[in-house]
């Protein structure tokens, strides 16, 4: 399948065929769909606590394990890509506010997504602990020469968040069309190539990258190397 690509710094459009490095056992989520669901940043909904969460977080680069365990959950329906996280933290810090700015620099929730899979015209979500998001689009790897778009702001993307002594939750849901721009068939896509990153700096010279699935190196515009959400039909509940 061919999606077309936003040539940022030209500013015209182009059809970009898949392609890209070989894959090296990508982690991969089942997700069922819900039909009901409370986007308030708790992670109490009946569906999300049918739904599984992923294996921890592991280091972007080496075998050290991290010190706080991050997780996901991954929920559908027509229309959204639902994505809950607990962040074990005891020390919450999120004082940024304003709407792309660099979220990374403080401790943050990331996610890639590059539905297709062919390296081409992925899109970028950062959040802190309070909800502040930045979103970006890419037109292909920093390492190919790519560039990140800013002004791209996800359209009817929902943030909440929530904390407790022990951690943070992020709850997202993703309008599916938002992410697909392009497809020609996009409903035939059963399933989508998604990463997720954590940075938590435990010190203020130097950050901690934790991801769902690793890269290698301190790089995750790698997408050939994210992990794989497939979408089952089934309703969630029905597995309990």
């Amino acid at each position: 399948m061919k999606k077309l690509v936003y040539l940022i710094m030209a500013g015209t459009l182009a059809v970009a065929c898949c392609g890209g490095a070989p894959e090296v056992n990508p982690r991969s989520y089942t997700a069922f769909r819900t039909a009901e669901i409370s986007l308030d940043g708790v992670l109490d909904d009946a569906c999300w606590q049918a739904a599984k969460p992923s294996e921890p977080f592991v280091d972007i680069s080496t075998d050290v394990v991290p010190l706080k365990e991050t997780t996901v959950k991954m929920l559908w329906d027509d229309d959204y890509l639902y994505i809950g996280a607990t962040i074990q933290e005891d020390k919450i810090v999120a004082n940024l506010k304003q709407r792309d700015t660099i979220i990374w620099k403080e401790n943050d929730f990331e996610v890639f997504i590059d539905p297709d899979g062919d390296r081409q015209s992925y899109f970028e979500i950062e959040i802190n602990a309070i909800g502040t998001i930045m979103d970006l689009m890419m037109n292909k790897p920093y390492s190919e020469g790519g560039n990140f778009y800013m002004p791209w702001d996800c359209p009817g993307l929902i943030v909440t968040t929530s904390c407790d002594d022990a951690a943070w939750y992020a709850e997202l849901a993703i309008p599916r069309k938002s992410v697909m721009v392009g497809f020609t068939e996009p409903d035939d896509l059963k399933s989508w190539r998604i990463n997720f990153s954590r940075v938590e700096w435990l010190n203020p010279a130097k950050e901690e990258n934790w991801v769902w699935n690793p890269t290698g190196k301190i790089d995750m515009h790698m997408p050939e190397l994210w992990g794989v959400v497939y979408f089952d039909s089934a309703d969630v509940l029905s597995l309990k």
